[in-house]
């Protein structure tokens, strides 16, 4: 008996390349800052959101960041990075006729706010997990949101540049008209 799959074969090596993709331009092409490093492996994960059906984006995202932060040696965010990341691709349509449609600009911004956001938010619980009197009390304290400010600036940089390499790859892609390419395939 032949199981139909719902994704095409080479949708799913397409979303294990960009999942490569990501962790070369995360892990590689960085630059070290207060709370790790700044990056743009996210635009891999916008341009594959805009590619590829969302499961497969969100997969292809979360695995190559994840991976990246485990090779790199802050396995306290792998848990947070994959879900922060999968996240990013919810923004983006891959059904759209051009990568730079109206929906995917905007998309850009909302990817910002959510790794400004989720990284913060995650820093606030990673310090909390450390912290010497109980996580519960450090948690709801202002000295735990006061500490996590300084992953801001870095994130914000990151999903800002990011957001410009993607922009700058769509259009050129879209000039070379690779959506009609792959709907050939």
């Amino acid at each position: 008996m032949k199981s139909e799959s719902k994704f095409k074969l080479n949708q799913v090596v397409l979303a294990a390349l960009f999942a490569a993709l990501t962790t070369v331009l995360t892990y590689y092409v960085k630059i070290p800052s207060v709370n790790g490093y700044m990056h743009i492996g996210d635009s891999m994960i916008y341009l594959c959101a805009s590619l590829l059906p969302t499961p497969l984006a969100a997969l292809s995202a979360g695995i190559g960041a994840a991976i990246s932060d485990a090779v790199g040696g802050y396995t306290m965010y792998i848990i947070p990075t994959f879900i922060i990341k999968a996240l990013l691709t919810l923004c983006f349509t891959y059904t759209a006729k051009k990568l730079l449609c109206k929906r995917n600009v905007i998309a850009v911004f909302i990817a910002a706010f959510i790794t400004i956001a989720g990284y913060y938010v995650a820093e606030v619980i990673i310090l909390a997990l450390s912290a010497p009197v109980g996580f519960t009390e450090y948690l709801f304290s202002v000295p735990s949101w006061v500490s996590a400010l300084n992953t801001l600036p870095g994130n914000a940089i990151q999903a800002g540049s990011s957001g410009i390499l993607y922009i700058v790859l769509a259009a050129a892609l879209d000039k070379a008209k690779i959506k009609d390419r792959m709907r050939k395939f």
